[in-house]
């Protein structure tokens, strides 16, 4: 069955700031001269590193668009997921009138400790029936690690150490950015770094 996955809300807020960033680079805390360019190089990083993990690093809301409901389960391509329950939304197109419906939670339950996170059937539920096209399913929902760090963990070290040591080389090798020169960075011991993070078998 085809599965698409579409980014629609990005984070608000990026892992590392920009005052850590230059601690770590040993760059002057006072001068903000180039900070606007320490962000857009962070925001890369990062972007890069929730590619290859298929983990935000911030809250970002994702739309998950298929065909049809699956079997008793629906597989989220991104983790974690998010603990408020309201923050997966599954909506379909109704079998006679094509409109799209909202459903009941009371159909199904979300596993948000599973990794990657699953939407699954309650007991006695069956998925309702739906109007014959693509795209007729949508699963709207939200993951990252959260904004308020105070009671709840951070995004891993290894991500965020990852994303100061790609910034600190992109920032020191610029050559490789410029436009006809798009070399790609090698990869090295510094990228194992995100490994240990990585969903396994989730698609998209």
């Amino acid at each position: 069955m085809r599965r698409t996955l579409k980014l629609i809300t990005d984070s608000t807020a990026e892992p590392v700031s920009v005052a850590d960033l230059k601690l770590f680079m040993r760059l002057s805390t006072v001068s903000t001269t180039e900070d606007a360019l320490l962000a857009a190089l962070e925001k890369a990083a990062r972007k890069h590193a929730e590619n290859f993990t298929r983990r935000p690093c911030m809250p970002q809301t994702f739309q998950l668009v298929m065909d049809g409901f699956p079997g008793s389960e629906i597989i989220l391509p991104r983790a974690p997921l998010s603990s408020t329950a309201s923050d997966v939304v599954i909506t379909y197109l109704d079998a006679v009138s094509a409109n799209s419906t909202s459903l009941s939670t009371s159909v199904y339950g979300v596993d948000t400790l599973a990794e990657p996170p699953r939407v699954f059937l309650l007991d006695g539920q069956d998925w309702p029936d739906h109007y014959t096209q693509r795209n007729a399913v949508t699963v709207q929902f939200v993951a990252g690690y959260p904004l308020d760090l105070s009671s709840a963990p951070a995004p891993p070290e290894g991500i965020t150490n990852w994303i100061k040591m790609r910034v600190s080389q992109m920032y020191e090798y610029r050559e490789p950015m410029q436009a006809g020169n798009m070399t790609e960075l090698p990869r090295s011991y510094v990228d194992g770094l995100l490994d240990p993070y990585v969903l396994i078998d989730v698609r998209p």
